[in-house]
């Protein structure tokens, strides 16, 4: 079992997940584990990457071992459904607690758990969260909830339109600060963009993840031959763009980030995950 030191790497979220990737490399090692013991701060765009590299594990016959120690992250562990979505496929040492959950899902409205969603049916109701949060606590008028809500249904609904054998996971937290903003995470350990896009023999020349990232944000590429698939990164960005938010978009051995302040895009080489994984902010409107 690995022990490294992330002194550095105080948090956990969308951007130190890859630091903690390069640093541990749980998929080469076994056992394999996670070593949080440093980790001070989680986000949902950390935990559902975490909760989707863990479920990539169990499918090589691995049971991974997270390693938490700070009071604060092993109860937001539980607080925020992570504890229980990933119990079937990975151990959270020392032990959690899984009572403190039964009494606590569902009672913070500015929190999505971290849910795993294995089919279409259970988007509606998660929709239905995210929708209430933008509308009442971040002020969007209800057409641009609803405009971001399809955004986030068609970017979930992408992960059983191309993979087989893998769930997803989503999970939402909004956060006060000077601003309040609304931070949304969903993960999968499925075939990734490169490989999908791939199907389509218009894209089979394609040989690389950052070139996969690349055409997918573009309006119409899809693994299918239909112009009107190939809709949902497109839209998801577009919306980011319209509302001053970010977003990265992480599959394979690249990821791009979005900062729409100076609408600007910036990738990076990451070590290789299974998958599909994006990270979407969006800040709080000032007023109707």
């Amino acid at each position: 079992m690995i022990q490294l030191n992330l002194a550095r790497m105080k948090k956990l979220d969308s951007n130190t997940f890859d630091d903690l990737l390069r640093e541990q490399e749980p998929f080469l090692r076994r056992p394999a584990s996670f070593d949080l013991r440093e980790v001070g701060f989680v986000s949902p765009a950390g935990l559902v990457q975490l909760a989707a590299a863990s479920y990539a594990i169990a499918t090589k016959k691995s049971r991974p071992r997270i390693l938490v120690d700070d009071p604060s992250v092993r109860s937001y562990l539980v607080r925020a459904g992570f504890a229980t979505a990933v119990a079937p496929v990975a151990d959270i040492v020392p032990p959690l607690n899984g009572d403190w959950y039964r009494y606590l899902k569902g009672s913070n409205p500015m929190l999505l758990e971290i849910t795993r969603i294995e089919g279409v049916a259970m988007l509606p109701d998660l929709l239905d969260r995210i929708l209430t949060v933008l509308r009442h606590k971040l002020r969007y008028h209800e057409t641009e909830a609803y405009d971001i809500a399809i955004a986030v249904s068609e970017v979930a609904q992408n992960i059983f339109d191309h993979n087989l054998h893998s769930c997803g996971f989503i999970g939402m937290q909004v956060y006060r600060s000077a601003a309040a903003f609304l931070e949304i995470g969903i993960a999968d350990y499925g075939d990734g963009l490169l490989k999908t896009l791939r199907r389509n023999p218009k894209y089979n020349h394609i040989d690389d993840d950052r070139e996969a990232i690349a055409h997918c944000i573009e309006l119409g590429t899809s693994e299918h031959q239909d112009r009107t698939r190939g809709t949902g990164l497109h839209h998801l960005l577009d919306l980011t763009y319209k509302h001053e938010g970010a977003v990265q978009i992480r599959s394979g051995s690249a990821k791009v980030r979005y900062r729409m302040d100076k609408r600007q895009g910036w990738f990076f080489s990451v070590s290789s995950m299974a998958g599909v994984q994006i990270a979407l902010d969006l800040p709080s409107k000032k007023s109707h």
